[in-house]
């Protein structure tokens, strides 16, 4: 059964290692829905977290295939439970003298905070799993979004795992 899957790769920072992995991808047809990259704690090393749709057998044909580009050093399919899931978004909402202080209040009740209030729109930043941030755009329809920007998700196992 397909459904979404979170992958974390740990790999050398060098030139174009993040090119080789998406490469691969393609060539195998896998289509990767969000991307997050970043450093780790350890110089010289980065971290990218990818979302994909399969199933376990392309799953583990996956990890196999990363495993074997070079300078990957670990890669890691993050199981249903026990994982911080994160995802950061701004969103640009419609709002005039009448509606400001209403979509202040909804985003103080999400813990988004305000980036930039103009005349006719306000910015909010809002971090959380996917479903929370689902539902504030859903609620910001009801005022007009007018532009959106979000980042992949970064995950992280609970406890001492890595």
């Amino acid at each position: 059964m397909n459904r979404e899957h979170h992958i974390l790769i740990i790999t050398k920072n060098t030139n174009g290692i993040v090119a080789r992995i998406m490469s691969l991808f393609n060539r195998r047809g896998y289509f990767v829905k969000k991307m997050s990259a970043g450093v780790t704690n350890k110089e010289g090393y980065a971290r990218l977290t990818l979302t994909v749709d399969g199933d376990k057998e392309s799953l583990d044909q996956i990890q196999k295939q990363v495993y074997k580009i070079i300078d990957v050093v670990k890669v890691k399919i993050f199981p249903e439970k026990d994982v911080i899931r994160r995802e950061l978004m701004l969103l640009k909402v419609k709002a005039d003298e009448e509606t400001r202080s209403q979509i202040v209040q909804i985003a103080n009740i999400y813990r988004g905070n305000i980036l930039d209030v103009s005349p006719k729109s306000v910015v909010i930043e809002l971090t959380g799993d996917i479903e929370k941030l689902r539902g504030f755009v859903n609620m910001m329809e009801n005022y007009g979004v007018l532009e959106m920007a979000k980042t992949g998700v970064l995950a992280m196992s609970r406890g001492e795992k890595m």
